[in-house]
């Protein structure tokens, strides 16, 4: 590689690195800024006061002001917080059920002979081409009929539409590619398909099922389709919906500023525990 390209790759790398990060850095500036310095005409990238009153106020508790007076609990701190737990619960049932059903059907459609087998793995795949919005007015008219609208249980079923697709085809990708003599060496010794898949299989898929329940959770976490149109306003509201109404109905941009950052901790953490698993998995194929 010659040094004009190695150039030109790592400038290109700093561009996409900055058009990324620059714009969360900027929120998380802001989260820690004074509303009146926030406002004022002074062009600065630092806060002159860092505070964490912002966050403290979200979370219930009261904080001082630049001029030393007491500041309330932010009134949407509840709507934040309940949000959040409402987003965490619907994640992780969306995790689970996802790589529950998923999982199975992946390794089926790529390592058992079936009639229909492409067809079927085209059917599950061309069902990501589909708009979610497309699919609200029949998915309200049924949780009308079921008494499902402004719940967490018609919230994941809705997201299970979304992942296990996704999810299937990144796991079709990867079983297709194991050594395909592994199931029959484990049947040699005795083992059923269905012990030859648990002993076997499943723990040399280890790290691409690991990136895949990152994905199933962080996909069901930033979901804003479903959760607006089926459980805004509702106890059931996810913090999508919850940001959304802060957004547009508070006029302190801080203040919506700390509660984006606190809705970005969870899939931050989430990933950065799983990383190391998430880069054993070759996913550019896919």
């Amino acid at each position: 590689m010659t040094l004009r390209r190695k150039v030109i790759i790592h400038l290109l790398a700093l561009i996409a690195f900055v058009w990324s990060v620059a714009p969360l850095a900027w929120i998380l500036v802001i989260s820690l800024m004074y509303h009146h310095e926030f406002g004022s005409a002074d062009i600065h990238l630092l806060p002159d006061q860092p505070t964490l009153a912002n966050y403290v106020r979200l979370l219930g508790g009261s904080a001082a002001n630049w001029d030393g007076s007491r500041m309330a609990p932010n009134a949407y701190g509840p709507l934040i917080r309940a949000g959040l737990l409402n987003s965490a619960e619907v994640a992780v049932w969306v995790t689970v059920l996802s790589m529950l059903v998923a999982v199975p059907a992946a390794y089926a459609l790529s390592r058992v002979q079936m009639r229909f087998r492409k067809a079927g793995l085209l059917t599950v795949v061309a069902t990501r081409a589909i708009p979610p919005v497309a699919t609200t007015v029949p998915f309200f008219t049924l949780y009308q009929t079921l008494n499902l609208a402004g719940t967490k249980t018609g919230l994941v079923v809705a997201h299970l539409t979304i992942t296990v697709p996704l999810l299937v085809w990144i796991g079709t990708s990867f079983f297709g590619g194991l050594p395909p003599g592994l199931e029959r060496i484990a049947q040699v010794d005795g083992c059923s398909r269905w012990q030859a898949f648990w002993r076997i299989v499943v723990p040399a898929s280890r790290p691409a099922m690991t990136a895949m329940a990152v994905i199933a959770f962080l996909t069901s976490w930033d979901e804003f389709t479903f959760a607006l149109i089926f459980n805004t306003g509702t106890p059931a509201q996810t913090f999508p919906a919850a940001l959304s109404s802060m957004f547009f109905q508070v006029s302190v941009p801080t203040d919506v500023a700390a509660a984006t950052v606190l809705g970005l901790i969870p899939p931050l953490v989430v990933a950065a525990i799983f990383q190391r698993y998430i880069r054993k998995v070759n996913l550019v194929g896919l």
